[in-house]
C-alpha cells in the first residue's frame, strides 16, 4: 500500500501526540547522509548535460522538507500558496495541529468539513485536534465516526488503539492493531502497537514476533527494540534484551532511559556493576538530575563501600526529593561511622517513619543517643514504641534488654534459638552494642563476629566498622 503524504504526517503527528509516551518521548534518530568525497588528482570529469527536470509540485517540495521533519517550513510553503489542492489543505491543518497553532487549525478544519462533510481525513485531524487539547470525549466521538463510515481507516484505528492501550484496555487496542494488520501488515506503528499490546496480556512470545516484524520494516527506530527488551525481560532472556538496549544506545545515545534501563539489566540480572556505572555515567553526562540513575550511583557506591561519595549522592537525592525515604538508612550509617550520632539519629528515625514495620530503627536511634550520652530520652523513645512491637518477639525482648541492662543470659539465649538466619544475626550486633556501651569490649567483639557480613542490613556493616573501630 503506498501511503499517501497525508498519511505519512497523520502517523507523524500520531508518534508524536499519543504513541511514544507510552515508552519516554523522544525522536526517531535520522540516517546521515555521506558527505565523503574522493580526493586525489584525478583529470576532471566532463560534466553531464542532464535533462532539465520539471518544477517539483508542492506536495513534492513538501516531502522533501518532511526528511528533515521541519513543519514550520512546511506550513509556510503551503501558507504562501495562491491555491490549495483538498489534500493540500487537509495536510496544512494536521501541520497546524502539530506546530501548536490550535485556533486556527479549528477553523481551517470546520471550513473543510463544510466543504467535505465527513471527510475521515478531516475527522482525524479534528481528532488530533481535540486530543491536543485534552477534549477526551469529543476525540473518541470523532474517531467512532471515522469508524462508523470507514471502518478499516489506517490512521483512525491507529488512534483509536494507542488512546486504548493507554487507558490500559489492552484487547481493544489489539483488536484496532490486528484490524490494520488484516489488510497491511507492513504497517510498523500497527505491529508495535499489537506487540506492545500483547505483552501486556502476556502473551511475549507473540510479542517478540511481532515485535521481530516491525524491526524488519524499520530497523532503525529505536523504540522498537525497547520494547522487544522488555518482552524479553518477560521471558527471562536477559542477555537479548542487553542486546536490544545496546541497539537503541547506538541509535539514539543521548536518550538517557535507555541507560537507564540497560542499567537494571546490569545490575538486577548480571550484578555487573562495572558496566552498570559506565551507563550511568553516560546519564549523568546528559541529565545530572536524573533521580533514578543518581539512586542507582548512590547504591553502586554503597555497595563498593566508597562512603563519602554515596553520601553526596543521597543527599542530593533528598534535596529533589525530600519523600525519598530508603535515602535515610544509608545516611544514618554514613554519620554513625563518622561518629556524629546526633545526626545518625535523627536519619533512623526517619527511616522508622519511612517504614515503620523495621522497629530495628528505633532500637539504632535509642542506641546513637546513648552513644552520645542522652540516656534518658533513648529509654523514653523505647518506652514510647514499645508497645508496638509484637510481644514474646526478639524484637520486643531486645528493646526490654536495652531499658532493662542486666544479665544477659535470658537475651542471649533468645537470639541463639531465633531460627531466622537474618534477625538473628542483626541481633547480635545490638549485643555488641550493649556490651560496648558498658565498657565490655572483650563480650562485644564477641558477639560482633557472630554478624553475618552478607545479610544486606545495615547493622552487618556497622558490626564490621566497630569491630575494626574500638
Amino acid at each position: 500500500m503506498n501511503l499517501s503524504r497525508l498519511t505519512l504526517y497523520g502517523t507523524l503527528l500520531l508518534v508524536l501526540v499519543l504513541f511514544l509516551p507510552l515508552s519516554c518521548t523522544s525522536t526517531v534518530t535520522e540516517k546521515q547522509g555521506d558527505s565523503s568525497s574522493e580526493a586525489g588528482n584525478a583529470p576532471e570529469k566532463p560534466k553531464e548535460i542532464l535533462p532539465v527536470e520539471p518544477e517539483p509540485t508542492l506536495l513534492e517540495s513538501l516531502t522533501e522538507l518532511n526528511a528533515v521533519e521541519d513543519g514550520q517550513k512546511d506550513l509556510a510553503l503551503l501558507e504562501k500558496a495562491e491555491t490549495l489542492t483538498l489534500e493540500e489543505r487537509i495536510l496544512k491543518s494536521a501541520l497546524m495541529v502539530s506546530e501548536g497553532y490550535w485556533k486556527e487549525a479549528r477553523e481551517e478544519l470546520n471550513r473543510l468539513l463544510e466543504e467535505n462533510p465527513g471527510h475521515p481525513d478531516v475527522l482525524y485531524n479534528l481528532a488530533l485536534l481535540e486530543n491536543a487539547e485534552g477534549d477526551n470525549a469529543a476525540r473518541d466521538e470523532t474517531i467512532g465516526a471515522i469508524l462508523k463510515t470507514n471502518p478499516d481507516h489506517e490512521d483512525g484505528l491507529l488512534l483509536k488503539g494507542t488512546i486504548d492501550f493507554s487507558a490500559k484496555r489492552y484487547k481493544q487496542a489489539d483488536q484496532s492493531f490486528s484490524r490494520i494488520l488484516s489488510k497491511n501488515p507492513k504497517n510498523f506503528m500497527a505491529l508495535s502497537g499489537a506487540g506492545s499490546a500483547q505483552m501486556n496480556l502476556d502473551n511475549l512470545e507473540g510479542a517478540v514476533k511481532l515485535l521481530n516484524r516491525a524491526i524488519e520494516l524499520e530497523p532503525d527506530f529505536a523504540y522498537l527494540y525497547v520494547d522487544r527488551a522488555r518482552a524479553f525481560r518477560g521471558l527471562k532472556k536477559y542477555g537479548k534484551a542487553e542486546e536490544d538496549y545496546g541497539r537503541a544506545i547506538e541509535l539514539e545515545p543521548d536518550v538517557e532511559w535507555h541507560y537507564l534501563d540497560r542499567t537494571r539489566i546490569f545490575i538486577q540480572y548480571f550484578h555487573d556493576l562495572e558496566n552498570a556505572w559506565e551507563d550511568l555515567e553516560q546519564i549523568e553526562r546528559i541529565n545530572p538530575d536524573n533521580l533514578f540513575a543518581n539512586i542507582y550511583k548512590a547504591g553502586v557506591l554503597d555497595e563498593w563501600q566508597r562512603y563519602d561519595e554515596a553520601e553526596v549522592y543521597y543527599e542530593k537525592i533528598l534535596r529533589a526529593r525530600p519523600d525519598y525515604g530508603y535515602a535515610h538508612e544509608p545516611l544514618a550509617k554514613y554519620a554513625y561511622m563518622k561518629g556524629d550520632f546526633k545526626k545518625a539519629k535523627n536519619h533512623f528515625l526517619q527511616a522508622y517513619e519511612f517504614e515503620s514495620r523495621d522497629v530495628m530503627y528505633v532500637l539504632a536511634a535509642a542506641l546513637c543517643m546513648e552513644k552520645s550520652g542522652d540516656r534518658k530520652n533513648a529509654e523514653k523513645l523505647l518506652k514510647e514504641v514499645i508497645p508496638r512491637v509484637t510481644r514474646d518477639s526478639i524484637e520486643y525482648e531486645m528493646f526490654r534488654y536495652y531499658l532493662q541492662p542486666g544479665s544477659n543470659y535470658f537475651i542471649t539465649d533468645k537470639i541463639a534459638k531465633e531460627t531466622n538466619e537474618d534477625l538473628r544475626s542483626r541481633m547480635y550486633f545490638y549485643l555488641g552494642a550493649r556490651d560496648d556501651l558498658q565498657g565490655l569490649r572483650r563480650s562485644a567483639l564477641a558477639s560482633y563476629e557472630q554478624v553475618d557480613d552478607y545479610t544486606g542490613f545495615f547493622e552487618s556493616e556497622l558490626a564490621a566498622w566497630e569491630r575494626n573501630n574500638p
